[in-house]
């Protein structure tokens, strides 16, 4: 509809208030736009540009996303029509919902989303261009999927992939907060799971050593997440006897402790091992909360494996030869450091780091994997993006970023692009780059701005370049008239219309 009288009928028809109609008739709405079943075509008839509210249309036949809003506060749902892609569709939502459509990858996907991300029932190939956070729950299940690389590393309730055709959990979510739903896969194992589960994980794999209930009628097993997690990540240990748990301990000066049932041990106060750990390479029992520092800097390790869960001190681990941060801690109450390592990655970080994350003099050549940080991160990694500060010793240089910072510097470098998403960005970039420079030039005529220059500049959202290249084709009309003199306004100005 490009004609005003019609889109505002068709507005007071769907029960729509509140609204801004542009120029170029793009419809801002303040509050709701509710069509649930509600639409007769493929495509909608007119053209949002932003809604401060939740846009609803589901339950009809749509067959494409022209027209929906770019921005959208609240929710957004395009569940149960025949949509094939999301292009078109918003760049960032509350909770987003594209269930039930013929989906077949997530390309423009909204690469932010404040809530929950729900794209079950397509014909998914593929969770890439997922974003790298999901605040609410991930669901995709009931797809095509056989890898669920590309997808989100950090869920903070539930993950449901289940029915699926996934062989392996490689480059699936590091943490997820509720419940773990993988079953209705071809999973033989649950190697690679998340390092963190919440609630429980619900899966079709048996494990013999975990408590487990089992559901007769969906045929899957139920286990407490953090003791499959335990289980899986088991460490391997020198001493499981009690006695010689205490005897190490006390040798260590460690005197306010508690040995539990699974023989992991909780301290009460600092655990100090400093260069007191020669010819091991990792810890020989297995902690589970410091209250207090945890210090086994100044030694040989190579792995972390047996360190406590959470620490409410400091956590120190400098200086030992250390490869990957896989058995560290998950909670870290004070400075998580450990520098002078052989680190080449930051997988398996603690998902909460209260004061500062320090990890330079590792080669480590990004900071992916790197979860809340509440102080700043010292690292040997530039972002050119971020502001930061800089120290040299030794001919080594640390940057100093504030951790707000990177954590959302890294939420918008995950955004994993799908090829569609990347061809449609190098054209779009290379169309932008064609025209500003026939702009600059003087070369752009008017008998050049045709209909099909007009509609790809419309389609790869160059709006301000539009808006210029119309003023070729349509140049705005020059004002007359003559500017009045002092004197004139002194004889007309009082007596009629100037």
């Amino acid at each position: 509809m490009n004609n005003l009288a019609e889109i505002e009928n068709w507005l007071k028809e769907h029960s729509i208030n509140n609204y801004m109609i542009s120029e170029d008739f793009y419809i801002t709405v303040q509050g709701n736009v509710n069509l649930n079943g509600r639409l007769n075509g493929k495509k909608l008839p007119i053209k949002f540009k932003m809604v401060d509210g939740y846009f609803d249309i589901s339950n009809n036949n749509l067959s494409t996303l022209e027209g929906c809003p770019k921005i959208v506060t609240k929710d957004f749902n395009c569940s149960k029509n025949k949509l094939n892609s999301l292009f078109e569709g918003p760049s960032e939502a509350g909770d987003f919902d594209c269930s039930h459509n013929l989906l077949k990858n997530l390309s423009y996907a909204p690469k932010e989303v404040k809530g929950n991300f729900n794209c079950s029932f397509n014909e998914l190939t593929s969770i890439k261009g997922s974003p790298r956070t999901i605040k609410g729950h991930f669901n995709c299940s009931d797809n095509k999927l056989v890898s669920l690389k590309g997808g989100p590393k950090y869920i903070d309730t539930y993950f449901n992939c289940s029915h699926n055709f996934i062989e392996r959990l490689i480059g699936g979510a590091v943490s997820v907060g509720h419940d773990y739903i993988c079953n209705g896969n071809s999973l033989t194992d649950l190697d690679s799971i998340a390092d963190e589960i919440g609630w429980d994980l619900i899966t079709d794999i048996r494990l013999n050593h975990v408590t487990n209930s089992y559901n007769e009628e969906e045929k899957y097993w139920r286990y407490k997440g953090s003791e499959v997690v335990s289980h899986i990540y088991k460490p391997i240990v020198a001493l499981t006897n009690i006695d010689d748990i205490n005897r190490w301990l006390r040798k260590h000066d460690v005197k306010s402790f508690t040995i539990l049932k699974d023989n992991s041990v909780d301290v009460h106060g600092d655990i100090k091992l400093s260069d007191k750990l020669t010819s091991l390479v990792k810890l020989p029992l297995n902690f589970n909360i410091v209250e207090g520092d945890f210090d086994i800097s100044n030694n040989e390790l190579t792995s972390l494996e047996g360190s406590p869960k959470k620490v409410t001190g400091s956590f120190l681990a400098h200086k030992n030869e250390l490869t990957s941060l896989k058995g560290g801690p998950k909670e870290v109450g004070g400075s998580f450091i450990v520098l002078h390592n052989n680190i080449t990655s930051l997988q398996n970080a603690p998902s909460l780091v209260k004061e500062d994350f320090i990890c330079s003099h590792n080669p480590l050549r990004d900071l992916d994997g790197l979860n809340t940080v509440l102080g700043y991160v010292f690292t040997g990694v530039f972002i050119p993006k971020l502001k930061c500060q800089k120290y040299n010793y030794k001919g080594i240089t640390t940057y100093k970023y504030p951790g707000d910072l990177v954590m959302k510097y890294l939420d918008q470098e995950y955004i994993s692009l799908t090829d569609e998403e990347k061809t449609f960005e190098a054209t779009k970039k290379n169309l932008e780059k064609v025209v500003k420079k026939m702009l600059h030039a003087g070369t752009l005529t008017k008998e050049m701005v045709t209909d099909s220059l007009i509609k790809n500049l419309t389609k790869y959202q160059l709006d301000q370049l539009k808006t210029k290249v119309l003023w070729i084709k349509y140049p705005p009309a020059e004002e007359n008239g003559d500017v009045l003199s002092e004197d004139d306004i002194m004889k007309l100005a009082f007596e009629q219309e100037i």
